[in-house]
């Protein structure tokens, strides 16, 4: 059975770890800045000394080519090198180095594969610039309107798109339709798979993603003069509801989740009864019909808590992603690799963002996850232990494999 060359494995990710390092141990290496692009250059170094075929898309995006049997259709495999500021050395690069490793082993065993085999690192998942940039990219996503405000401002962005020679034209122009599969290796960045004594989560969902911004409505007092029977108190309504929310959340829809991430109460005093508060309601789940139901019901709970003459609400939806989920196919070959290697599996949903979530648009998509020590992410302390590094690169590479039996 191909095994993956551990030692090689690790030493290529203690090699990229010192590109943007911190003295706590992390990793600083946002998208397309300087320690990026010094990341990038050794990426593209390894590509070419594997005998891959090197290329960069007008998104940025590096990919790493084994022409296969059929070179008109591609499986593509990886993940990301751009990290968040002061972010760990685990997220994203773990899944690129797999990747690279799992095809550079097929390579060697000098069997040809009946489809091409590419690895990529898209640009910028993290979001500092345009969140999912690469990705979204690949798949036509990307708007003009986006470049005129982004999250870092228009600047950094063109600054560091100069950097790497990037055009806002070239970004909208990267679409490719040639994907026939996609495969992502990450680490968990939760406490699931540790608490359950497992090698690897296998994704069926990345979740979807809801907000909206609550305004309740009382009248603003004297906090001193006015009995606490006779007070229209928005922050007493605002506190009600949620915890009312979440009970019901943890009882009727878990694993989903449900936060409240800003309040606000106005007119803002120490003496004066919140006369109206803002509550910031964000809630996640993994199909459009949980979603659905999770927002009926908390929107229920919020009028019931000021259905009273003296307390009212108004609801705005602020942001809304769909779930995306991910292929059967690519699922059963991530629990058929691990059988194949006697690891252990579990079928989990994904709580956060990845460059999956694009490529499932256009392609089959999956996602496996490695175990991550106390659930640490985007922290310095963020952990993986080398073994459960190479349980997850040598699951890549026989899922890679398992994928080419239901493709061709």
């Amino acid at each position: 059975m191909l095994q993956i060359n551990r030692e090689r494995f690790l030493s290529d990710f203690e090699a990229v770890s010192q590109f943007g390092a911190t003295n706590d141990g992390g990793v600083s290496r946002p998208a397309l800045s300087e320690p990026d692009m010094a990341a990038r250059n050794w990426l593209k170094e390894r590509i070419e000394a594997a005998g891959l075929v090197y290329s960069q898309d007008t998104a940025g995006n590096q990919f790493g080519r084994l022409i296969g049997a059929d070179d008109s259709r591609v499986i593509l495999t990886g993940s990301h090198l751009d990290s968040v500021p002061d972010g760990g050395r685990f997220d994203g690069a773990l899944g690129v180095l797999a990747s690279l490793e799992a095809i550079r082993v097929i390579k060697e065993s000098g069997n040809l594969p009946p489809l091409s085999l590419e690895l990529v690192n898209f640009t910028d998942e993290e979001g500092t610039l345009l969140g999912l940039m690469g990705s979204r990219a690949v798949v036509g996503q990307i708007k003009p309107s986006e470049f005129e405000n982004p999250r870092g401002g228009r600047s950094h962005l063109i600054s560091s798109m100069d950097r790497a020679g990037l055009t806002e034209a070239g970004v909208m122009n990267a679409k490719r339709d040639d994907i026939a599969a996609y495969l992502e290796l990450h680490i968990e960045q939760g406490k699931r798979l540790l608490a359950g004594g497992t090698d690897i989560g296998a994704v069926t969902a990345l979740v979807g993603i809801r907000s909206y911004s609550l305004h309740f409505y009382g009248q603003a007092a004297h906090a001193g003069t006015t009995p606490m029977t006779e007070r229209a108190d928005a922050l007493w309504a605002a506190t009600e509801f949620i915890q009312k929310a979440k009970d019901h959340i943890m009882k009727h829809y878990t694993p989903g989740v449900v936060n409240f991430g800003m309040i606000e109460a106005h007119p803002g005093a120490f003496n004066i009864v919140p006369g109206e508060v803002v509550l910031a309601m964000e809630f996640r789940h993994g199909s459009d019909e949980a979603m659905d139901n999770m927002a009926a019901d908390l929107l229920q709970l919020a009028h019931e808590v000021t259905n009273t003459d003296n307390l009212s609400l108004t609801v705005e939806n602020a942001a809304s992603i769909h779930p995306a989920p991910m292929s059967d196919l690519v699922v059963q070959a991530v629990e058929t690799a691990c059988t194949q290697l006697d690891l252990g599996s579990m079928r989990l949903l994904s709580f956060a963002g990845h460059d999956a979530q694009s490529i499932a648009q256009v392609a089959p998509a999956g996602m496996l996850f490695v175990p991550s020590v106390d659930g640490i992410s985007h922290n310095p302390a963020e952990y993986t232990r080398p073994d459960d590094m190479v349980n997850g690169a040598n699951v890549v590479l026989h899922s890679l494999l398992a994928l080419f039996g239901k493709l061709v």
